[in-house]
């Protein structure tokens, strides 16, 4: 494992935790002033708007798993790919996400940050 795919594997972990703590000043620190966080839904909010949904509590988060998770590393940027199971209550309502996700962490000034964040919605089985 590469010293940056360490690094980022420490920063996810970071942030998923903060997530889940509602640790805003991580948060702050960990994304990018560029983001776009795109949501399974479709929704797609800026930096500001989900720091903000999380703080007044539109989306606040109870478990994450990533149970696949690969790190691609491209000089001062890293692709993340994998799947997320995520217990969420969205707008007071309890919802378990189970998702595949790709972020998108660059190297600038401020360190590793990610700067983009797109999960599509993997469908239940057939009954």
């Amino acid at each position: 494992m590469s010293d940056a795919t360490a690094e980022i594997k420490k920063l996810e972990d970071r942030r998923f935790q903060a997530m889940i703590d509602g640790d805003f000043n991580t948060l702050d620190t960990l994304l990018g002033d560029g983001l776009i966080y795109t949501h399974s839904t479709g929704q797609s909010d800026t930096r500001a708007e989900y720091i903000a949904q999380c703080k007044n509590g539109k989306f606040k988060y109870t478990k994450i798993e990533r149970p696949i998770e690969t790190i691609q590393v491209y000089g001062d940027t890293v692709v993340v790919t994998g799947h997320t199971r995520m217990d969420v209550i969205s707008d007071g309502k309890p919802k378990v996400l189970n998702s595949r996700y790709t972020d998108v962490w660059i190297r600038s000034p401020k360190g590793w940050q990610m700067v983009v964040w797109q999960s599509t919605p993997i469908p239940a089985p057939p009954a």
